[in-house]
């Protein structure tokens, strides 16, 4: 590996003189392209993505420069000022979905967090702990759609709004804690650690713990701005992402900066804690930074459109962002003139790496194979399961074979970690993907897709098959006990699922069986749905 190392080292130093050069030839070329992005809120490490890409370079060495504008209740609404023109890009919530099938141009360029932060806040004492105990209160929140997602979850509760008082919210927590209110909109990821610092017990109710799972954070900009500027809207795209990657991967050092240059107001602590609540609504560790997926934005959409936000038709057509560059061919025929130069690299990198291949082709395998492997489970993740469905769903179609796709999600599953630990918690999941995983044939795929959602694709299995063989894993995820961690303690645990038709495309059965697992979760949980196609 030494030997690796040293050829690899030297290739590289080569390679670096040639880009060097290239880059001092034709950077001046081009100037430097200058956009302002607005935030949400004022400045917190809810946006440290936008600041380390800014601080770190990031924008600079995609040849742009970013003006951040800070948001807040004083400030135009992000969409506003995308539409007015008045910035480039800005970061909202899932509501913008509503604003696209209004027929507004805005798209949609990546969603930060996978989660959204907002949940209802209440304090301990006022024993408010489910939806149903909010009724007869006084509730704070937000103008939808920024509440869409607490509004839903009480009407997927059988809650009437009208059963409330709701008021506006103030945006201060200390309504709340002098009892103006008995629930709280808030941020997961701020509100609490005010109360906890005045030694105040809360409750939260989170809408992801009923079934409710919007995204948050979006990036967005106008229809003119992604159609007519799509090659730098393209290179801000791939520089934010880059900057969130990195302030994720340097959590201290990202909140230094924060605390340093933009939000001197927050303590550390605060900001810690803001870091530690996000990243768990970001989950890198399990989905692509700024995935969307088609699919759960028609959820959201028929979500909104069944809370009577909107009257408009459920037409996304447009709203996500596809990448697409025009041909640069003044940037072609400056890179033609160096076309020699780089030949003559290309081949000196390919004869001193001739004789490292194997050992090359071997670390890409383990690499590979990382990157589509749960690493706490040892299941497919996410892009596992994509990758492997394209190919078993094409086995399957050749041979006539039916299928059938199985989501799975394990109820309750914050109760675990709130009252065993999240190492009992992660014993849970690894048991339940063994448990799951004992039923896999030569081609069906298991994946663990999110936090404590699980699927299973099954390959020449039909839906009476599927359905008893959901009722045989259930038994078996009934029959559990699992052990907490360095006691002889043991708890159970339950499942909910929904099970579709594995036809047509991987997107599409996927949302049929999510919608299927929703309504078994509301049915009472540890149970299972069969959608009707």
């Amino acid at each position: 590996m030494k030997h690796l190392k040293n050829n690899y080292l030297c290739v590289l130093s080569y390679f670096l003189w040639a880009v060097v050069l290239l880059h001092s030839i034709l950077l001046p070329a081009y100037a430097a392209d200058s956009v302002k992005l607005q935030l949400r809120w004022l400045h917190q490490f809810q946006f440290a993505g936008y600041y380390m890409a800014k601080e770190k370079g990031f924008y600079a060495e995609e040849n742009i420069d970013v003006e951040l504008i800070e948001g807040g209740p004083n400030a135009l609404s992000p969409i506003e000022s995308v539409l007015k023109g008045e910035v480039d890009f800005a970061i909202t919530g899932s509501g913008v979905v509503i604003e696209r099938m209004e027929g507004k141009p805005v798209v949609a360029l990546a969603a930060i967090m996978q989660t959204s932060p907002i949940v209802w806040i209440t304090l301990k004492k006022d024993k408010i702990n489910t939806p149903q105990d909010i009724i007869g209160h006084t509730v704070l929140i937000m103008p939808p759609p920024e509440s869409a997602e607490l509004l839903i979850m009480l009407e997927r509760e059988g809650l009437s709004s009208s059963t409330l008082n709701i008021q506006p919210t103030s945006f201060d927590i200390n309504d709340l804690i002098s009892g103006k209110a008995q629930a709280y909109d808030g941020y997961i990821s701020n509100e609490p650690y005010y109360l906890e610092q005045q030694g105040i017990e809360y409750n939260i109710i989170n809408p992801k713990d009923y079934g409710i799972n919007f995204y948050s954070d979006v990036l967005i900009t106008s229809e003119q701005q992604a159609t007519e500027q799509a090659n730098l809207t393209m290179r801000f795209k791939k520089a934010s992402l880059k900057g969130w990657e990195y302030a994720l991967n340097h959590i201290d050092e990202t909140i230094q900066l924060i605390h340093q240059k933009y939000a001197p107001q927050k303590t550390l602590a605060h900001l810690r804690f803001e870091a530690r609540t996000i990243k768990e609504l970001v989950i890198p560790e399990l989905v692509q930074l700024g995935h969307m997926n088609p699919g759960r934005w028609q959820f959201i959409a028929q979500s909104y459109q069944q809370l009577n936000m909107t009257q408009a038709e459920v037409n996304l057509d447009g709203f996500l962002f596809t990448e697409k560059t025009k041909t640069d061919y003044l940037l072609a025929a400056k890179i033609g003139g160096f076309a020699s130069l780089l030949l003559a690299i290309a081949a000196f990198i390919i004869y001193k790496f001739k004789k490292l291949s194997v050992q090359l082709a071997q670390s890409n395998q383990r690499l590979s194979q990382q990157a589509v492997t749960d690493q706490l489970t040892q299941l497919n993740n996410r892009r596992g399961l994509e990758d492997n469905a394209r190919r078993v769903l094409n086995l399957a179609q050749r041979e006539g074979f039916p299928c059938c796709f199985i989501m799975l999600d394990i109820d309750h599953f914050k109760a675990v970690n709130d009252n065993y630990g999240h190492q009992a918690g992660d014993q849970a999941l690894v048991t339940f993907a063994k448990t799951i995983s004992q039923y896999r044939r030569k081609h069906d795929v298991i994946a663990r897709v999110g936090g404590e959602e699980f699927a299973i694709l099954l390959v020449n299995s039909d839906l009476i098959q599927s359905h008893q063989l959901a009722l045989q894993i259930q038994q078996d995820i009934n029959n559990l006990m699992i052990t907490i961690p360095k006691t002889t303690d043991t708890f159970k645990i339950t499942a909910s699922m929904g099970i579709a038709e594995a036809s047509g495309d991987l997107e599409s059965f996927w949302m049929i069986a999510d919608k299927a697992l929703y309504q078994a979760k509301h049915a009472g949980r540890n149970t299972l749905v069969v959608a009707q196609n």
